[in-house]
């Protein structure tokens, strides 16, 4: 409570107890009371609280003072306790001191009394606070002494012992009744040039504790730590063996220099440049930091370890040169499984075989998916706890640096391999980085100086867009600058740009460089070929149109016409040249009919869709006239194509097929057999048959408009087909399914077919 004073007032007339309370409290600001009029609750306040002191008066009810005063002693035998009391007599007061009152003071008239009795309350409580602390620092004294495990013994200022306790005659070896009155310099026979001796003096002259470390005379090998106070009349000494703790101190230094050293060596494997650098670095290190007389390093080469690295006085015939990852029984090979090191303190009691009989301890330690580090000696138990965690920390520097190496070595292949492919690459790139909005060149391989006509030397350094960027694509070369330099990658966008030789088409894909920044690859795929050949489909289809619609409106109607003509005089007139002007007029119709086939199929495909080849055939076969013809499906196959014009293409094949075939073999023959398959060769499918085939000197000749070798065909059946095939990108070619001197059967081939995995969407 610090300086305050709690103070119980027990009065059973509360007028009272709350008067002397407040007077009591104005007599002096450190003191804090409570009130009560009843002992028994008073008492329960003295066990529960705080209380400092107890103010009570004598005449009471219940109890009197007296008898309270025994309850509280009950509880707090020392609790200063004043008798404040109206009824004086020298009785009581005598009374009172003799139950153990700390004081007593008789209640009077007036005001002073209560400024007496602050004084007496705080007089009691100091007191009794300041035995209170006497007590618990004796008590802690004792505590401390009773925990002293040092060995002690006293001096007077004549050097003789005057007390040694158990401890101290167990190491001077002797009973401690026989050491005192002995001067300790004859005792022991101590020299006067001894560091102890010295070190008492210097206490007795200075008077002033002194502390040593030394190593005792009496015991040679065991250190001491002493600590010696003085006093005018002699030395009291404590000492205690610190030989294990220095023994320890001297390896924690030796082990933290050779850690020290350890890192030393991390930093000197920074500037090998080869792996047989670090392994030659690892043997030496372990030679002179570990003392490891016997060592070795065996890298991993495929499925064996080879020793890359040996110590200098390892003999040819001490080491195995070469050992197979899966050996049993060998602990290098077992090590770089498990990954793990090994401390073997005796090979003689194990299953392991040592390349030399005289090897009895080892120390293995994997170097990583590297290699493996190993430590042999002629002793058992030559390797102990220490030695395995400084040769796994020397490990780990050695695997630290030959990741490094594979690591900067796999770099320089890549860095290598992207430099023959930036510089070989025969599309244009350039490296460049946006600054400020703007992409500034960095580098440009050959075939971007080869399309573009400025040379590297040129862009380095200046905005790329000044050279390359039309002046109407300024805010296309902004928007995609920004782009970039948010990390998006454009994928095959068409662009226009400039070159020396004028303006070109561009597919454009970017990359990021891979450093993290703003950095990033352009890459221009020439594509004005491409867009001249569409821009020239687009007019063929523009005229194709247009010859469709001529045909559709200039010939049809005036065909319609003759025909309805027809019709009406055939009814009328009974002529022998009515017959040839009707088939004259359904010739005419057939030709306007696969002249307007022939303008749409020939129409460029733009969209396309995934189609079954069996599902395109079956359908189409059913839209034909096939006779006794058969169709069999060889394989399915999914392909891209516009889903009407694929099944004409298929309708046609399947006509000229039934209708060649039909007038080749006359009555008496087999059915005509139609197959359908996938290409084995090369992406694509077929059409087959079994009928008479193709000669070879025609199959140049039968895709042209009109050829035909039937007198009542119109020539443009085939000729469609190889439209709608030209439509979509593909290639045609007509040969026999022998190619033996009889030429049997017709085939034609469909490649550069785009086929898809998977089922067609229809």
């Amino acid at each position: 409570m610090g300086n305050a004073i709690r103070v119980l007032l027990v009065d059973d007339d509360s007028d009272i107890a709350d008067l002397t309370a407040t007077y009591l409290e104005r007599a002096s600001d450190r003191i804090e009371t409570v009130v009560e009029t009843v002992p028994e609750e008073a008492l329960d306040r003295v066990a529960d609280e705080t209380v400092d002191c107890v103010v009570s008066d004598y005449e009471m009810p219940e109890m009197d003072g007296l008898e309270f005063l025994d309850e509280v002693r009950a509880i707090a035998p020392y609790l200063p306790f004043v008798l404040f009391t109206g009824r004086g007599s020298e009785e009581i007061a005598s009374e009172a001191i003799s139950a153990g009152v700390t004081d007593y003071l008789q209640k009077g008239t007036g005001t002073d009394q209560y400024e007496v009795l602050a004084n007496r309350v705080e007089n009691a409580v100091a007191q009794y606070r300041a035995e209170r602390e006497a007590e618990e620092a004796d008590e802690q004294i004792r505590r401390i002494f009773e925990r002293i495990t040092d060995a002690f013994f006293a001096l007077d200022d004549d050097w003789r012992f005057t007390h040694v306790n158990e401890r101290a005659a167990d190491f001077f070896d002797c009973e401690s009744d026989d050491l005192l009155g002995e001067d300790i310099r004859e005792a022991f026979a101590v020299d006067d040039d001894s560091e102890f001796l010295a070190a008492y003096r210097k206490a007795f002259e200075t008077q002033e504790p002194v502390t040593l470390e030394a190593e005792s005379g009496f015991r040679p090998g065991t250190w001491l730590e002493v600590r010696i106070y003085p006093a005018e009349d002699g030395l009291s000494v404590y000492f205690r063996d610190i030989t294990e703790r220095r023994e320890a101190q001297v390896e924690l230094r030796d082990t933290k220099q050779k850690i020290e050293a350890l890192h030393d060596v991390a930093a000197r494997a920074v500037a090998c440049t080869t792996e047989q650098e670090i392994y030659d670095l690892a043997v030496e290190t372990a030679e002179e930091i570990l003392a490891f007389d016997l060592c070795t390093v065996d890298a991993v080469e495929g499925d064996d370890l080879v020793t890359r690295a040996v110590s200098k006085v390892v003999s040819t015939d001490g080491y195995y040169e070469r050992t197979p990852i899966d050996t049993e029984g060998n602990l290098a090979a077992r090590a770089y499984r498990e990954g793990e090191s090994s401390l073997v303190e005796n090979l003689h009691e194990t299953d392991v075989v040592p390349a030399e009989s005289e090897y009895r301890s080892a120390l293995t330690v994997p170097l990583g998916e590297f290699a493996v580090f190993q430590a042999v000696s002629k002793d058992v138990g030559g390797f102990d706890r220490g030695d395995r965690e400084l040769a796994e920390l020397l490990a780990a520097h050695v695997s630290e640096a030959l990741a490094r190496i594979r690591t900067e070595t796999e770099l320089r292949a890549e860095r290598d391999r992207f430099a023959a492919l930036f510089e070989n690459l025969p599309n244009a790139v350039v490296r460049y980085d946006i600054e400020d909005g703007e992409a500034i060149g960095k580098s440009a391989n050959p075939a971007f100086e080869d399309v573009f006509g400025w040379t590297a030397d040129e862009i380095v350094g200046e905005s790329l867009d000044d050279y390359i960027l039309p002046d109407d694509r300024k805010a296309e070369g902004e928007s995609l600058n920004e782009q970039v330099s948010r990390g998006y990658r454009i994928e095959g966008e068409e662009v226009h740009r400039r070159t020396r030789d004028g303006e070109q088409d561009f597919l454009l894909h970017t990359a990021p460089a891979g450093n993290g920044g703003t950095e990033a690859f352009a890459i221009y795929v020439d594509i004005s070929e491409q867009k001249a050949r569409e821009r020239k489909l687009a007019r063929q289809n523009e005229r194709l149109e247009e010859f469709a619609s001529v045909v559709s409106h200039d010939l049809r109607n005036p065909l319609n016409v003759a025909l309805g003509r027809f019709d009406i005089v055939d009814g009328e007139c009974d002529s022998e040249h009515l017959p040839p002007i009707g088939r004259s007029l359904e010739r005419m119709d057939a030709l306007v009919e696969d002249l307007l086939a022939l303008a749409r199929q020939g129409q460029v495909v733009d969209e396309t869709e995934p189609v079954a080849l069996s599902a395109a055939a079956a359908e189409a076969w059913e839209t034909v006239d096939t006779k006794e013809a058969t169709l069999e499906l060889a394989d399915d196959v999914t392909v891209e194509a516009d889903d009407a014009r694929f099944r004409e293409l298929l309708e046609n094949l399947f006509r000229n097929s039934v209708e060649h075939g039909e007038e080749a073999a006359g009555d008496d023959a087999d059915p005509m057999r139609v197959e359908v398959g996938e290409l084995d060769d090369r992406e694509g499918f077929y059409v087959a048959d079994d009928g008479p085939g193709i000669p070879e000197d025609l199959r140049e000749q039968i895709f042209d408009h009109g050829f035909t070798t039937d007198e009542d065909g119109t020539g443009f059946g085939l000729a469609i087909v190889a439209s709608i095939a030209d439509a979509h990108g593909w290639e045609v070619d007509a040969c026999c399914t022998s190619e033996e001197a009889a030429c049997e059967g017709a085939r034609f081939e469909f490649s550069r077919v785009t086929v898809r995995d998977g089922a067609a969407q229809r």
